[in-house]
Formats: C-alpha cells, sequence, structure tokens
C-alpha cells in the first residue's frame, strides 16, 4: 500500500459549510423557467440518454491526462475503474471530489478532483494508492473520506484526507468485525457527540451490516480535540454491533430489527434476508441497504427500529442496485425531507422545510449485468423511480462514482468501464432539490 501524502501532517482537515446555498435562493420577483424534468430521457451525449433539462460535460477519461481550466493538464493519465466518490467544499467556493478506484491486484487507491468556484476542474492527484478494489466510501462528519475495499477476508476500510495533507491510515471499521469485502459505509451524525458509524459486506457473495460506536474515552481523546481524524484509529472499545431483520410473517417485505453482538446470528440473518448487500446510506434518522442479489432496497428507521423493504425490478431499473446516496447525504443543505417510510408512519423532518413534492430524491446506481445497460435512478417517497441518466452504449459499463456538488447544483457520476466522469448540470440553472418541471417515472 501506498499512501501519498503531498504536504505534511499537521491537523485535522476542517470544511467550512457550502457557503453557495443560501445564495442560491432567489428573490420571489424573480421569476424561475423550469426546464428539468426527470424521467423523460431526451437528451443524447457521449453514449448517455440524460432527462429533459440536463447537460452534461466530460470531465476525466481513464489513461488520460485531466484538462484544467488554465489549459494545463495534470501530470497523472486519470486512473481505471472508478467506483465511489463524494464532494468537499473549500473556503474559495470550489470543491473536491474524491473518488474511489476500483482496481485489483494492489492497482486501487483514491483519487481527488479539485474544482474551482464555476465547476472548473484546477487540479488531479493521487490521495491513496496499491489498494484493492475501493468502492463506495463515504464523508466523515469531520471533513475527510471513508473508502472500503471489497475482497474477501482481507479488506480494510481507510481513512483518506480530501486536501492530501493528512497521512491516510487504515480504520478499526476494516478489522473491528473481522477483515472482510467491505461494500459501503455511513455515519448517523445527527448526535455530534456520538457518532454512529454503519458498515456492510458481502463477504462470499452473501455478507452482513454491522454498527460501530465510538467508545466515550475516544470521543473525549478526538473528537473535542485535534486530530479528529484519529478517532477511527485509535480506540480500545467500540461497540460492535450486528443487523438482525425480523420479517413480519404475513408482509415480509416489512418488520423490526434489532443489533446484537453475536456476528453469527448477524451475518445468518443477513444470508436469509439481504444477500449480497452492494451499499449503504444513512440520513436523518434512516438507514438504506441495497441487495445486489435480490434486487431490493431496505429502509430502516434507526429510531424505531422499524423497516420496509421493496423491489428495485421495475421497468428500465432492472439491473442489480449498486450504490445508494441521499441528494443531502454528506452536504449542509437549507432543507431537510420528512419522509413516509410506509402508510401513517412519518419520521424526520419535524418543522423544516420539505422538498418539492414531485422530487424523486433517493439516488441509486444500476450495474449493468449481462449485457443490460445501466444507469441512474431516483426515488421519490412513494417508491416511484425516475430514470435520470441510462448508458445507451453498453460499452460504458457500470455507473458509479455518484456525487453532488456541496450547493447541489452538479451532479457527477463515472461510467466503470470506460473510466468517464461527467458533471451534468440544469440547463435552468438551478439545484438537484429544487422545483422540477415535470417529472415521468417509470411503468412497472
Amino acid at each position: 500500500m501506498t499512501i501519498v501524502t503531498p504536504g505534511s501532517p499537521t491537523k485535522s482537515p476542517t470544511f467550512p459549510p457550502p457557503t453557495s446555498a443560501n445564495n442560491n435562493l432567489r428573490q420571489p420577483s424573480q421569476p424561475i423557467s423550469l426546464t428539468y424534468s426527470p424521467g423523460d430521457l431526451s437528451i443524447e451525449y457521449d453514449g448517455l440518454l440524460l432527462s429533459t433539462g440536463l447537460v452534461a460535460t466530460l470531465v476525466a477519461e481513464a489513461d488520460s491526462l485531466v484538462p484544467y481550466a488554465n489549459g494545463a493538464e495534470s501530470e497523472l493519465d486519470f486512473e481505471q475503474d472508478p467506483k465511489g466518490g463524494a464532494t468537499f467544499p473549500l473556503p474559495n467556493g470550489g470543491w473536491i471530489y474524491v473518488i474511489d478506484f476500483a482496481r485489483g491486484n494492489d492497482r486501487g487507491g483514491v483519487g481527488a478532483l479539485t474544482f474551482n468556484a464555476d465547476g472548473r476542474v484546477t487540479d488531479y492527484r493521487m490521495l491513496l494508492e496499491d489498494t484493492n478494489d475501493n468502492r463506495h466510501g463515504t464523508p466523515t462528519p469531520w471533513g475527510t473520506y471513508l473508502s472500503v475495499e471489497n475482497i474477501d477476508d482481507d479488506g480494510s476500510i481507510y481513512e483518506v484526507d480530501p486536501t492530501g495533507v493528512i497521512r491516510a491510515e487504515r480504520t478499526l471499521l476494516g478489522s473491528a468485525a473481522g477483515r472482510s469485502a467491505w461494500t459501503g459505509v455511513a455515519v448517523d451524525n445527527r448526535r455530534s457527540n456520538s457518532p454512529v458509524f454503519f458498515v456492510s459486506s458481502n463477504q462470499d457473495e452473501e455478507g452482513f451490516v454491522f454498527r460501530y460506536k465510538p467508545s466515550q474515552a475516544a470521543i473525549n481523546a478526538h473528537l473535542f480535540s485535534e486530530p479528529a481524524f484519529h478517532l477511527l484509529q485509535e480506540d480500545a472499545a467500540p461497540t460492535v454491533e450486528y443487523l438482525v431483520l425480523v420479517p413480519t410473517p404475513e408482509d415480509p417485505s416489512r418488520g423490526v430489527f434489532t443489533w446484537i453482538d453475536d456476528a453469527d446470528v448477524g451475518k445468518n440473518s443477513a444470508i436469509d434476508n439481504f444477500a449480497s448487500i452492494s451499499d449503504v446510506d444513512a440520513y436523518d434518522g434512516v438507514l438504506y441497504v441495497t441487495s445486489e442479489e435480490r434486487k431490493e432496497l431496505f429502509v430502516l428507521d434507526l429510531d424505531n427500529e422499524e423497516y420496509t423493504s421493496a423491489s428495485t425490478e421495475i421497468g428500465e431499473f432492472d439491473g442489480d442496485p449498486a450504490s445508494v446516496l441521499h441528494i443531502l447525504s454528506g452536504h449542509e443543505s437549507r432543507r431537510r425531507r420528512a419522509r413516509q417510510l410506509h402508510a401513517g408512519h412519518a419520521h424526520g423532518g419535524g418543522g423544516s422545510a420539505e422538498l418539492p413534492a414531485d422530487l424523486p430524491y433517493l439516488y441509486l446506481t444500476e450495474d449493468g449485468n449481462d449485457n443490460e445497460q445501466s444507469g441512474i435512478f431516483a426515488r421519490n417517497d412513494d417508491g416511484q423511480y425516475a430514470a435520470i441518466v441510462v448508458a445507451d452504449d453498453r460499452r460504458g459499463g457500470d455507473a458509479s462514482s455518484l456525487a453532488f456538488s456541496p450547493s447541489l447544483k452538479q451532479m457527477f457520476f463515472a461510467m466503470k468501464g470506460s473510466g468517464k466522469v461527467y458533471m451534468v448540470e440544469r440547463q435552468d440553472g438551478e439545484s438537484f432539490d429544487s422545483p422540477v418541471l415535470a417529472t415521468s417515472y417509470i411503468e412497472e
């Protein structure tokens, strides 16, 4: 393993909350001409079909130098097999887009594309090298990135500084439950003084989900002092518990769940109910889990310990659900969402403002197995899906590395096979959590 350190370690990276969110609010007197229609695939670009009102730009491509805003190019070729990603705001209004690379044989790693406030690339570098099959990482509450390795019996989870100042390190998340084929990691940070982490595995194409709680001693030592970066590296007594689902006999699509410290029981529950877990995401008290084998999405209410599940095999969305990302995940947004997990059970939101009613907000990428087309799909509260982007050219491979800029005005994704990275924006200049012209949902 090679850890790239462009600078000398100093202190934990700190990122201010995005400054552009409130600036994007228009005055009531300013008319908005909406053009974005999720699900209406009318735009063709580089082998992709995009929803009406979207504009795509090719940002980087595997085995090629990355072009910069000033006309120069990167010193390194962009890596192959992008698989995960997230963004981090910068003080100048720009951001860093961190990308996992899912190559095996010690050829994986984590890279970073830096963008200025105008959405143009100014730098590309590697932050972590010589790892294996990195994918589906997530930001931490203190501004670092967690990258997981998907290797049977030997996967690790690394914490990476997006700026490259602090040396990347293995975390206890990748060893507390034994080394495994990790597929995703998420964090519940509603209580800032006690973050809870969730990790998924598809070990031997079966896998499990566990919950990791840092000990109070580690929190006191690292979360409230510099550097918080070491909270996940130095902890003598974390709590590790495994997810156990208990389906309702008359309706297995819903039930209750619990967390126990018995690994065998947790793994058996996953085999019975999940099978081949591909990713996890957490937001506002809800944990989302995708099952690649069963083509199913699980929605878990973390406070009431109830869950629902539903098939993702609907119309064009007929491949395997690879990754899942809430549109607000990892961002300090001006809006929050009141969700319906199932009829009669409202969760979250409180008295805060909601997203537009017709806006699908939970995004999933699709693996194009068996030479099927791949794409990005979004789901609303009622379980309806809209196709946002579909790869018309199947040679491009699977859609991956989905992330939104801090302002939510740019959506990033990659095609794993071709190694191409795209930036997608709305023609009307609005953010992806703003109202839309219309939404065309997939018919079952």
